[in-house]
């Protein structure tokens, strides 16, 4: 199935969220990201819409907004306020625990959002109708704390869980 006709098949899903969420992790996959993974809470790390690790085990975390009130109501999240603090990780049981990736992204339907309501630490990607996305600004690198086997272990975990059990 050519990548095309599988966005076509997402598209039929009512969900404009999941569709964006669907066309990220194949256009993710497509640039080698892996494991990628939906709404992943764990390591420190709260609920991420979309995840993925990078060839050089960089985290990236991507926030999908698919409206202007949704994007504002983000900001009450303790996440950034772990950015603006610089809380990056801290160690529980002698365990590093991630409390933030080490990129952050904001996804959104073309021009939903403009790159000034971005904070200056997020990227912003837009997606466009054919399914296809621009980068219109890239995230600043927040810490380089790599993600660990375990991290990696524990992501590969919950997408497997997710196919198993088709809670994708």
């Amino acid at each position: 199935m050519s990548r095309k006709s599988s966005i076509n098949k997402i598209k039929r899903d009512n969900s404009k969220s999941k569709n964006i969420e669907a066309a990220l992790c194949m256009y993710l996959y497509e640039k080698s990201h892996s494991p990628i993974s939906t709404h992943f809470t764990g390591m420190g790390l709260q609920e991420c819409d979309v995840i993925s690790i990078s060839k050089s085990d960089y985290i990236y975390e991507y926030e999908v907004k698919v409206s202007k009130a949704d994007f504002k109501k983000d900001f009450i999240k303790e996440k950034h306020t772990h950015i603006i603090n610089e809380k990056y990780t801290k160690t529980r049981k002698g365990e590093l625990v991630y409390l933030l990736p080490n990129y952050f992204n904001f996804v959104t339907p073309k021009d939903l959002i403009t790159l000034d309501e971005v904070p200056d630490y997020a990227g912003l990607i837009y997606m466009n109708e054919d399914g296809s996305f621009d980068i219109i600004r890239k995230p600043k690198l927040l810490h380089n704390t790599k993600a660990n086997d375990l991290f990696i272990r524990k992501l590969a975990h919950n997408l497997s869980f997710k196919l198993v059990f088709k809670k994708v």
